[in-house]
């Protein structure tokens, strides 16, 4: 558990500096080849840690539910609202900076207006933001909710 939370961190990061550089590649052509060639080693990352992320909160609450089938299901109840809070601005996010990838990719071959990638690219930031901090808050109630779950087998 604590491994791909700190993994899922570490990629969070590296997103947000990709997403960044995204931004900063669009004005400035930092790497050194084809600019789609940049943003889309950087979707590779984005991609892959917000998969990630779901897949953890998805075994995490499978291995709740497994664990209060037979117990109270307090438990299962919080990582469910939890997953409630955690899911839609991890999806938005995610679709948000596919479609920015994809107008930014669009400007550079002349098919779309600059500001399309404009307005992608501030609601892809202010949604990377957003969910970051509910993915935190649910880092940090999942791992509650673990600790609470393992107090409970140490006191009987």
């Amino acid at each position: 558990m604590w491994f791909f939370m700190i993994i899922s961190y570490v990629l969070i990061f590296l997103s947000g500096a990709g997403l960044i550089l995204i931004g900063i590649n669009h004005y400035v052509n930092i790497w050194p080849t084809q600019h789609i060639s940049f943003d889309l080693f950087v979707s590779l990352i984005f991609i892959a840690t917000q998969t990630l992320i779901i897949f953890f909160f998805v075994g995490t609450g499978v291995n709740i539910k497994d664990y209060t089938l037979s117990k109270d299901n307090k438990f299962y109840k919080g990582i469910l609202s939890i997953k409630r809070r955690l899911y839609p601005p991890t999806l938005a996010v995610t679709i948000l900076f596919m479609i920015t990838v994809i107008i930014d990719g669009a400007f550079f071959l002349g098919k779309v207006n600059e500001w399309w990638f404009h307005i992608s690219y501030v609601l892809t930031l202010y949604y990377f933001v957003k969910s970051s901090i509910e993915q935190h808050k649910a880092f940090v109630g999942s791992t509650n909710i673990v600790l609470a779950m393992t107090e409970n087998e140490r006191g009987n």
